[in-house]
């Protein structure tokens, strides 16, 4: 009789470097061969949005912090029950941030991009006037339209570094959440300041702090933070993204702003 049994090969488990066999490691649970990211995996982790507030949040935030590109990695690679979804993560924070905007009537007091264009006529300034205000309030619902778009630029700039779509997907959900989360931090700020020039320099520091970090995230999961010529990349990279999102919303925003208004009026 053949008493020889076929032997499961012994593997590293990809989150915690701990060799092990079988379907998930036992030293942490983790999927031992993780699927890589498609945009489908993404779509179905929306329901959970609603309904799994975990631990896993203040975890993703902490290493999105610290080291983001090194966070983006790991999860990649399998890292996955410590993390918060990415999906999630943005559409929660994005959410937050874009209820206590709206809700709070969160604006400066500067004249903006449609305000100087209309300026030829009272009523053309008034209504740039609220153009711009609504442009400030509903930046976190803007960003999250462009999103897709946001991630199909990045990809198609990193194409030859062989990440799926739907990992670039992920990838940017997770630092539009953590930049978004900031905002809402600075709420408190704010709310004090709501109305003054105040809030427009603010707004302005927020927007440099969101290149550096972006510029940060980038070289640090691209180029693992090693040569200058990636960080180079990196900065020119999301300058450029900068200025297409800054183009997108400059169309984007009076669509929604006279979408708003026919359907809930003034």
């Amino acid at each position: 009789m053949d008493t020889s049994q076929a032997e499961t090969p012994e593997r590293i488990c990809p989150a915690c470097s701990k060799p092990g066999s079988g379907e998930f490691c036992t030293h942490c649970s983790e999927v031992m061969s993780p699927q890589r990211l498609s945009i489908s995996h993404i779509i179905k982790s929306i329901p959970d949005v609603f309904f799994d507030l975990d631990q896993g949040l203040f975890y993703t935030i902490k290493t999105m912090f610290t080291r983001p590109g090194e966070t983006i990695r790991r999860y990649f690679d399998g890292e996955r029950q410590k993390h918060y979804k990415p999906l999630k993560f943005v559409l929660f924070i994005g959410g937050l941030y874009a209820f206590l905007f709206i809700s709070f009537d969160i604006h400066g007091s500067s004249s903006g991009v449609y305000e100087n264009l209309l300026k030829d006529t009272a009523e053309g300034q008034l209504r740039g006037k609220l153009l711009d205000q609504f442009t400030a309030k509903w930046t976190s619902v803007i960003m999250l339209i462009q999103f897709p778009l946001i991630a199909l630029f990045t990809w198609m700039a990193f194409r030859k570094k062989r990440y799926y779509y739907g990992e670039h997907f992920a990838a940017n959900a997770f630092i539009i959440g953590e930049v978004s989360l900031y905002q809402v931090l600075l709420f408190p700020v704010y709310y004090l300041l709501n109305g003054t020039a105040w809030v427009d320099t603010i707004g302005g520091l927020y927007s440099l702090w969101i290149l550096f970090y972006y510029t940060y995230a980038f070289y640090d999961w691209i180029y693992h933070r090693k040569t200058v010529a990636g960080f180079l990349i990196s900065f020119f990279l999301v300058l450029g993204l900068f200025l297409l999102v800054s183009l997108v919303t400059f169309f984007i925003s009076p669509i929604l702003f006279y979408g708003k208004m026919a359907i809930w009026g003034e």
